[in-house]
């Protein structure tokens, strides 16, 4: 028989789940809910099991793990949230038991329920699903804000050489304010009206620069050497084979890789995008009491 995992990606506004063959590394089925992180905890759960379910299909039976992949600060072995920013509804609550009771009999009552951090997953399920996974690899997903994971070796790394404390790279301080102010979305739209003078958000700078817009072409290339001169040190002192990059402002990719330079590491754009988190929920380990078992 065949066996699955199943993974889930908890959003600020919507949960997406798949179904993953782990032979092949892909997710072969995805359902998706919107679900507002201002929800009470009940619909919560409720939406994430009804993925789940539509997810998991006829094989839910057939699952070696559940992995969900979740904003932080969250304690990941005891499956409790320390939010207060977002998700109220879940802090300090037992998450493993509620879902588990939510998932319903059509799955098994003993499924090994295991949570990792969303940005280290999708890190991980670039380096997992890699066809030459490299020993060392880096994600950034940036977006609204910069997500960050450090992979050894297929496992994430909160600490030790190279790495900030728990792997978050947004909130290294910078001359200016921290790196997340230098790479997200607001920050190209910042630079966009600070070399033109003109209004207009990544998109926009996008759009306009694959039109031939030579002012927004020196928009992306001006963001490509910002970016350079922030993950450099990182890339650097990691060692890192690769730095993929996911979020939105990475559509743009082929736009400011030109002025990307990372010395020996290699930049690419993610393979994955979206379903990168559930691949990496499919590659997590046994936590320590299942091992134990």
């Amino acid at each position: 028989m065949t066996t699955f995992t199943l993974g889930l990606d908890i959003g600020g506004s919507h949960v997406t789940a798949g179904l993953i063959d782990p032979g092949g590394r892909q997710v072969v089925r995805a359902a998706r809910r919107d679900v507002a992180h201002t929800a009470p905890l009940e619909t919560l759960v409720r939406a994430w099991a009804e993925a789940a379910q539509e997810a998991a299909g006829a094989q839910a039976t057939q699952l070696s793990h559940l992995g969900i992949a979740i904003p932080g600060p969250f304690d990941l072995g005891g499956g409790q949230s320390h939010m207060t920013h977002k998700f109220a509804a879940l802090r300090g609550v037992p998450l493993r038991a509620h879902l588990s009771r939510a998932l319903g009999p059509a799955f098994r009552a003993d499924l090994p329920i295991r949570f990792g951090n969303d940005a280290d997953l999708f890190a991980l399920g670039e380096w997992w699903a890699s066809p030459h996974p490299p020993e060392r690899l880096i994600g950034v997903t940036l977006g609204t804000g910069l997500g960050s994971g450090f992979i050894l070796r297929g496992a994430a790394q909160q600490g030790g050489p190279g790495v900030p404390p728990g792997g978050e790279l947004w909130n290294v301080p910078t001359a200016s304010g921290t790196l997340e102010d230098l790479l997200c979305g607001a920050a190209v739209a910042r630079l966009g009206q600070t070399l033109t003078g003109r209004q207009g958000s990544a998109a926009d700078w996008a759009r306009a620069a694959r039109q031939g817009h030579a002012a927004a072409l020196d928009v992306w290339a001006t963001f490509g050497t910002q970016l350079s001169t922030s993950l450099r040190p990182w890339t650097t002192a990691f060692s890192a084979d690769v730095l993929v990059l996911g979020g939105n402002v990475s559509q743009a990719f082929n736009l400011f890789a030109p002025t990307l330079d990372l010395g020996r590491c290699q930049a690419r754009q993610s393979a994955y995008f979206e379903l990168a988190p559930l691949l990496g929920a499919a590659a997590l380990p046994p936590t320590p009491l299942e091992t134990a078992l």
